[in-house]
């Protein structure tokens, strides 16, 4: 299978036999093998939540408090090809507990939670696939 130039294949990180990233590419993620093309959470632990074509702009309290309720210390928020902040509003459930959110682009999501994993790190990723974005 030849890989398209836009997608991104990741060094695999010793995640002590926990969820990760391998790839990504425009209109998926692939987590352990598995690709997804729609917007998901991921948890080290209990893998990925899907939730359907989901911009930053539509990101509502009930994915907030989704992520809230696994009590990450880092939520990391992966907004498609570029970086994108979310507005106060989306953040309330997840500030109100002290959980640390980072907005950036899929590609900087993707390597920034297979290193905080490896890490020991309790991190979620909210990774996001642009509705616009073609599937392969």
């Amino acid at each position: 299978m030849a890989l398209s130039p836009l997608t991104t294949t990741l060094n695999p990180q010793a995640t002590q036999g926990a969820f990760g990233i391998n790839a990504h590419g425009p209109g998926y993620i692939e987590v352990n093998g598995e690709r997804f093309q729609e917007s998901l959470i991921l948890h080290p632990d209990h893998g990925p939540t899907p939730l359907g074509r989901l911009s930053a702009a539509e990101l509502s309290a009930k994915e907030a408090l989704q992520v809230a309720d696994m009590k990450p210390e880092i939520l990391l928020v992966g907004t498609g090809s570029r970086q994108v902040f979310l507005r106060p509003e989306q953040l309330v459930p997840l500030t109100e507990r002290r959980i640390g959110v980072e907005c950036m682009s899929t590609a900087a999501a993707a390597r920034t939670f297979n290193l905080l994993v490896s890490e020991g790190r309790k991190v979620i990723a909210l990774l996001l696939i642009e509705p616009h974005a073609p599937t392969p």
